[in-house]
């Protein structure tokens, strides 16, 4: 649909043409169109810059007025914006939508408003009670028929479409004075000038007497100043005129449906509106009518005001002032979908990615010096760890286990292949690093994992529902941020199943982002010939989605042949030199929130169950427990909790 954004933009883009066209008697200068004023006469004073940022806004000088391309082809031509609004539109060819059958609506004229000028009890019940003050109930015609208030609907050309009344007392209830009378907003007389150019000389037309006082008031806002402010209720329109804004209401309170029927009368006189706010009373009604009303105007230019008190009327008569209600409007929500935001709403996180403080929580890291500073398990984030069945895969991610303990992490180990003691086995060589623990050394490795692991007992298959409540469960008692699940393929998800395992990685990635916890998952490769080649993304066993939907992936190959060759080879030089090159490689196939994508060689250690990244041994190993002073204390004591040193 062509708005009023979408012609501002064109206009922008041609304003050469346009300045040339409205003002054909004016020059370029520079990057300017320069005239004497709106009417074309010869001079410098008016100015139109015709490009960069500030391209299409005009000034004049002389006259002290400026504005947008828009505001200058009303000034030129003396039209309303609407009618300028249809030029344009014209003139780049742009057509609007018609409807295919428009309903035809059939309404009554109510007769025209009676009684005076507030004096007696409509005075004083609008102007100290409500502490409406007259000038605005005089700008927005307000008459008073005995102990009656009369609302008058004024359409903005002048013509009368409503007429409400309601009794000067708290808690009356306007309603119309006339069936089936057009259902519009309350409030134009206010913010329009009355036109008689064009107007029938009959009782419909809104009275002239105020339309010269207000004039210059009205047109400015007509042309220039493109916010209206719509609330729930006449009086409350007339609160918000008080503090200074150009304010309507809704004909027929909050709620939602039918109430709403003035829209399709008003959608054309609110086209030239940039920026609507609702202020609708703060309750459940007052919500609905602001999302309703909201949604039919355009998302793009609404913006719900969070007043500090019920309504505009509570705010006036409580004495709320000017500044806290400028505040409201400061800070008035848009109704944009959620999730949209502008890139400086991120400046603490960009600058925080290049300048973490020191005490700043980035993620977990691998302990292998190789990879230092490269790759980060990341909070709400999943990792996929490929590779070939006997690759290693598995096992290297529990080398990893030790470390992330060690920073402080606490992890939820679902191994749905392997029991727990067996994955405590391997766990016990990797902490300590060795081949044989003493018992002594058991006990306290296993009292150190206690620190940061809890293990899933459950060796077959489990729904990834199922698997995701364990979760929620470690998540919300024990404030576990890391999870693994080896493997996919014990998921109760078919082979063949693409739709199933593409779910179920969803609903993982989901539940990460939602907890702000990094999940492992361990998924096979395919068939073929990975024993030679090193596999990639494209290599996962399974859909295709498995993959793109994992914020990390990496691959495990083990070099078999180099294997071979060392058990082949008869002399201890030989056997030496292979034992140089790296038996297995780990692929940073992706890293989605890194700078770092790469393969790095590492050595596997077949009685630490340990991965390191040279053929020697380090000369400081990694260390997980402190060595006890007194072996024989702990030995015959109750056992208290270790303390952990950071591996070196």
């Amino acid at each position: 649909m062509n708005t009023i954004f979408t012609i501002k933009q064109k206009l922008i883009s041609q304003a050469s043409t346009i300045a040339e066209m409205l003002l054909p008697k004016g020059q370029k200068r520079g990057n300017n169109w320069i005239v004497g004023n709106t009417r074309g006469e010869p001079g410098q004073s008016l100015s139109v810059c015709l490009s960069g940022d500030k391209a299409g806004l005009w000034y004049d000088f002389a006259e002290g007025s400026g504005g947008d391309l828009l505001d200058l082809w009303c000034a030129v031509k003396g039209i309303s914006l609407s009618q300028a609004l249809e030029e344009a539109r014209a003139f780049f060819n742009l057509t609007r939508p018609k409807p295919f059958m428009a309903p035809h609506r059939s309404y009554r004229r109510p007769p025209a408003p009676k009684g005076k000028t507030p004096q007696d009890l409509v005075k004083t019940y609008l102007n100290k009670e409500r502490c409406i003050p007259l000038e605005i109930l005089k700008r927005y015609q307000i008459r008073e028929e005995g102990n009656k208030i009369i609302f008058p609907f004024y359409k903005p050309d002048g013509t009368l479409a409503l007429v409400k009344e309601r009794l000067a007392q708290a808690g009356a209830k306007a309603k119309p004075t006339a069936a089936q009378c057009e259902p519009i907003l309350f409030g134009w007389q206010a913010l329009y000038p009355a036109d008689h150019t064009h107007a029938p000389a009959d009782h419909t037309r809104a009275p002239a007497d105020h339309a010269p006082a207000l004039a210059l008031i009205k047109q400015d806002f007509c042309s220039k100043n493109r916010t209206l402010v719509i609330t729930e209720g006449e009086i409350d329109a007339l609160s918000l005129a008080a503090y200074g804004y150009p304010a309507v209401s809704v004909p027929f309170g909050g709620g939602v449906g039918g109430k709403h029927n003035w829209i399709e009368n008003e959608f054309d006189h609110l086209e030239p509106f940039e920026t609507i706010f609702l202020a609708t009373d703060m309750d459940n009604p007052g919500e609905e009518a602001a999302h309703e009303i909201a949604s039919r105007l355009g998302r793009h230019r609404c913006y719900r005001v969070r007043l500090p008190r019920k309504d505009a009327n509570d705010c006036l008569t409580a004495g709320v002032d000017t500044a806290t209600i400028k505040a409201a409007f400061s800070s008035a929500k848009s109704f944009a979908p959620k999730g949209l935001r502008r890139a400086s709403d991120y400046k603490d996180q960009v600058i925080g990615l290049f300048w973490p403080a020191p005490e700043q929580h980035l993620g977990y890291t691998v302990p292998y010096p190789k990879l230092n500073g490269k790759l980060i398990f990341r909070p709400a984030e999943l990792t996929l760890w490929s590779g070939a069945s006997g690759a290693g895969k598995s096992q290297l991610l529990s080398d990893c286990i030790p470390h992330w303990i060690s920073q402080k992490s606490r992890l939820c180990l679902a191994s749905l292949e392997m029991k727990g003691e067996q994955s405590l086995r391997r766990l016990t060589k990797q902490t300590g690093g060795v081949e044989q623990p003493t018992r002594e050394m058991i006990e306290r490795i296993l009292h150190f994992l206690d620190e940061g692991l809890l293990l899933y007992e459950h060796v077959g298959k489990s729904s990834v529902d199922t698997l995701l409540d364990v979760f929620d469960y470690c998540r919300a008692r024990y404030g576990c941020d890391q999870f693994i699940i080896d493997s996919l393929m014990r998921l109760g998800i078919t082979s063949d199943d693409y739709a199933g395992q593409e779910q179920a990685v969803y609903k993982m990635v989901d539940w990460a982002v939602l907890n702000a916890v990094h999940i492992h998952l361990v998924a096979h490769a395919r068939k073929g010939g990975l024993d030679k080649d090193i596999p990639g993304t494209e290599d996962i066993k399974g859909a295709s989605e498995i993959g793109a939907n994992a914020f990390n992936i990496i691959t495990i190959w083990r070099n078999r042949p180099l294997e071979d060759k060392i058990f082949a080879a008869s002399q201890r030089e030989e056997k030496a030199e292979l034992a140089k090159r790296p038996g297995v490689i780990m692929n940073i196939a992706k890293q989605r929130s890194g700078d770092f994508e790469g393969k790095i060689g590492l050595w596997f250690d077949p009685k630490t169950y340990r991965y390191r990244c040279s053929c020697e041994p380090p000369l400081t190993p990694r260390r997980y427990l402190e060595r006890p002073t007194t072996p024989t204390v702990f030995k015959n004591q109750p056992h208290t909790t270790p303390t952990h040193l950071i591996p070196s």
